[in-house]
Formats: structure tokens, C-alpha cells, sequence
């Protein structure tokens, strides 16, 4: 599962203010319920800092994460049909920082901003994209390599840069959902990442290596040693 990540050159606090558009802002810890799966959906939202889970379940209660959106992306947006309900529960990984927009608000903004306009169109298309290849990933990579795809995606270890970067706190649980898998099969895989290196523990801070990409590219992956 591929979290939408923060595109740059884009800031929407900066376009509301200068639009005098009316917004509120939350700083959010993690764990904390954004809104809830079947409620009205009466604003859009905005991640400035932070991952967010949208989740569905069932009625019988079962629950699945559909979804990871970063820093850059939106939530909720299905609040710009008409007498929309929200699809998703959506609630904080990490501590995040939340933007919210009235409907009527949004609504003028990507009729009138086209910076606006065309950063919502990234956002969906990037997110149609991203559900394309997630059913790829289910139906042709194997569990090791959607985990290897996962961890750098939320750790945002993007393009060819060979810094290490830090993991947001989420549970094996979590993950497992996320790639599909087993608790105990993501439990072994981050074990053997730790052992070859490609994760690394500071104190509570897990640190995810850029050479994790050859597993993500289904290569052998190699022990690495921190220098």
C-alpha cells in the first residue's frame, strides 16, 4: 500500500490566508479519530504534517486500512458531493497537523485558484494511481517486497537520496494490514531487515535504510553496516 506523499512547491495555509479564507487548524496525537466512517461529511481537509489512515469496516465490525495519506495530500474529500457521508474512518498514525475547509469554501477556491484547482487534481490522480498499483502489488509481489514498499513509502525515503530516514511510530498490526499479510510474517521480515541492517533502532526510533529499495525491487537483498 502506498501512502500519497507530500508534493513540494504547494501551501495551503499560506493560500487560504492570502485568499482570506476562513480555516481551522488542529495539532492532532497519534491515534486520535479524524472522523468516522458513515458520519456527514461537511468539510475537506488537508495533512500539513503528519500520516493518516483511513480504515473501513463492516458491519459485522471487521475492520481493513484501505489507505495511507502523508504530508501534502487531502482527506475527506468526498464532502464535495452533495449530501455526501463520509466512506472512511480516518484517524492519526503519527502526530499530524490537520487543515480543515468548509465544503462552500473549497468549492470557491478550486473555482477561482488555479493553484488550487491543480493541486486537487494531483492529489486524485496520484491517489488513482496508487490504488492501480496496489492491486498490482497484491496480485504479483510477494508480502517481503509490499512490507519493503511500505516502509519506505511512510518513512519517505523517496527517489535515489541515501539518507536514512526515520519510521512513524505504526504497529506490526497495522502493517500487516496495509501489505496483506500476517503479523508473524511482518514480524520475521522486520526482523531480518534489522539483521541485514536496512532497519536500524536509536532508542525508540527505527530508521529505515534507502538499500531496503532492492528488496522493494524484488533483489537480494545484501547486509548492510551503518558507517
Amino acid at each position: 500500500m502506498r501512502p500519497i506523499e507530500h508534493r513540494n512547491g504547494f501551501d495551503l495555509r499560506a493560500l487560504l490566508t492570502s485568499t482570506s479564507t476562513p480555516f481551522t487548524d488542529a495539532q492532532l496525537a497519534p491515534q486520535t479519530t479524524i472522523f468516522m466512517q458513515g458520519e456527514s461529511a461537511e468539510s475537506v481537509r488537508y495533512i500539513e504534517a503528519g500520516a493518516v489512515r483511513l480504515a473501513v469496516s463492516s458491519d459485522s465490525g471487521k475492520e481493513a486500512i484501505c489507505g495511507v495519506l502523508t504530508a501534502g495530500a487531502f482527506l475527506g474529500e468526498g464532502a464535495l458531493r452533495s449530501d455526501a457521508t463520509h466512506r472512511h474512518t480516518a484517524a492519526t498514525l503519527t502526530a499530524a497537523t490537520i487543515i480543515e475547509v468548509a465544503v462552500a469554501h473549497m468549492h470557491r477556491l478550486l473555482q477561482t485558484e488555479i493553484r488550487m484547482f491543480e493541486r486537487f487534481i494531483d492529489h486524485v490522480l496520484i491517489r488513482h494511481s496508487h490504488l492501480e498499483a496496489d492491486l498490482t502489488d497484491q496480485i504479483i509481489h510477494a508480502s517481503e517486497q509490499r512490507l519493503a514498499r511500505a516502509l519506505l513509502r511512510l518513512a519517505g525515503c523517496h527517489g535515489t537520496g541515501a539518507d536514512r530516514r526515520a519510521l512513524p511510530r505504526i504497529s506490526q498490526e497495522h502493517l500487516a494490514e496495509m501489505v496483506g499479510t500476517t503479523r508473524s510474517r511482518v514480524n520475521a521480515f522486520m526482523g531480518k531487515f534489522k539483521r541485514l541492517g536496512l532497519l536500524e533502532s536509536h532508542g525508540d526510533v527505527l530508521l529505515v535504510h534507502p538499500s531496503l529499495r532492492a528488496v522493494a525491487r524484488g533483489e537480494a537483498a545484501h547486509p548492510h553496516h551503518a558507517t
